[in-house]
């Protein structure tokens, strides 16, 4: 500890400007969202420091901290507003966009297991109605999904 104190005290707003820029090249080279936010936090101290060139190093890592953690606040913030402002919120959800659609079965159900054809693609299904067996033709509203096993129970009156 006493080798590190002399250094601490030495802090000056480059050693935090090149911790933030080394936590984002950081973020840039791992996954994941976490080293982006305390490069931040760095710069922000960086800036702080600048100005108030006096400032201990204990308050300094305070404002560090701060920082870091109101920048991952506010980014968790901006990034739930963007996931529900995107256009096209099913993309990679090809299962769960078929709830609530009616579809044919194109063979007849075995065990409560059959197939419906959505566009060029061939789903299996599950009935939910177990016992049941369905013959062609039958139309059946999908109610959810299992991996790639589509859920689905009979349509009356369709």
């Amino acid at each position: 500890m006493d080798q590190l104190l002399p250094w601490l005290q030495a802090l000056t707003f480059w050693h935090w400007m090149v911790l933030g820029g080394a936590l984002i090249v950081l973020e840039l080279l791992l996954p994941g969202i976490w080293f982006l936010w305390l490069g931040i936090g760095g710069l922000a101290t960086g800036l702080v420091v600048m100005f108030a060139d006096q400032m201990s190093w204990q308050y300094q890592i305070t404002v560090f901290c701060a920082f870091s953690v109101a920048s991952i606040f506010v980014g968790r913030l901006v990034m739930r507003r963007a996931r529900e402002s995107e256009d096209h919120p099913l993309l990679n959800r090809r299962a769960q966009r078929y709830v609530g659609q009616v579809f044919a079965l194109i063979e007849a159900s075995e065990q409560g297991f059959s197939r419906v054809k959505i566009g060029d693609s061939i789903w299996r299904v599950k009935l939910a109605t177990g016992g049941t067996e369905l013959p062609v033709g039958t139309s059946v509203r999908v109610t959810g999904f299992d991996g790639a096993t589509l859920l689905v129970e009979q349509v009356e009156n369709h």
